[in-house]
């Protein structure tokens, strides 16, 4: 086996190995809690009982830690993370997440083949880091739009139980099963924002959810970079989406 002991299993490949941690992760129970307790107890720290423990997070720390100089600094600045958590973002999805005395922020989320080379190739691809900031924030979209073809009462809750006209086929599909995919494609705009608009440097945060500013403030804090409003704002004036089924969206993808 190549990658060894990860979270106490042996994996031939990056992709097992990365499935296992994941499918570990989403496993953890999470604490029932309102949405506005403390972080600390919203989100779960990693120790000796939890499905992931806080030495498989050292092992891999010592084992499978990227040597990519930039990466390291971006991430950790210079520090050796003290402890572990699984972060639960209010969306659902989760993070590997980490305490650093290097960095003023608690509980910082960073996804996993960033940083442990056994998930992936553990090295920044600014630019697709770059898109991946986008998207993320413009994914609230998605029930946005799905949201105006609701009778009625636009109660978010019932955006999960509709069926929805695919725009090419003129079929229906209920919520899991529709696309909302961008009539001018997502990666045109993108270019446009950065050529014509967003001309400066772009700080991706470690967890590729929102752009931070490059430089610290003079209080120590990292702050959101005006990129974030400058990018939601340019986007949602440009943008046109269209309802498409997945095998319809597939079509229109790659042909």
């Amino acid at each position: 086996m190549k990658y060894k002991n990860v979270l106490g299993k042996d994996f031939k490949s990056k992709a097992e190995a990365k499935k296992h941690f994941k499918t570990l992760l989403y496993s953890i129970k999470k604490p029932d809690v309102p949405i506005y307790a403390s972080p600390s107890k919203r989100h779960v720290k990693l120790t000796e009982q939890t499905l992931i423990k806080h030495s498989h997070m050292e092992y891999l720390y010592n084992n499978y830690l990227t040597t990519d100089k930039k990466t390291l600094d971006t991430v950790f600045k210079g520090g050796i993370p003290y402890s572990w958590w699984c972060k639960i973002n209010t969306d659902g999805t989760r993070n590997i997440a980490f305490e650093v005395e290097t960095r003023n922020q608690s509980i910082i989320p960073v996804t996993p083949d960033r940083i442990f080379t056994c998930f992936g190739t553990a090295k920044i691809n600014k630019k697709l880091n770059e898109k991946k900031v986008a998207r993320h924030l413009i994914s609230g979209d998605r029930d946005w739009y799905l949201s105006q073809f609701l009778e009625g009462d636009k109660n978010p809750v019932k955006i999960m139980f509709y069926k929805y006209e695919c725009d090419y086929c003129n079929k229906f599909f209920p919520y899991k099963e529709i696309e909302v995919d961008h009539v001018v494609l997502f990666n045109s705009i993108f270019k446009e924002w950065r050529d014509n608009v967003w001309k400066g440097d772009l700080n991706p945060n470690s967890s590729c959810r929102w752009f931070e500013d490059a430089e610290p403030s003079n209080d120590g804090k990292i702050h959101l970079s005006a990129a974030n409003d400058s990018w939601c704002q340019f986007h949602s004036n440009i943008v046109q989406y269209q309802k498409l089924c997945e095998s319809c969206h597939t079509k229109k993808t790659h042909g």
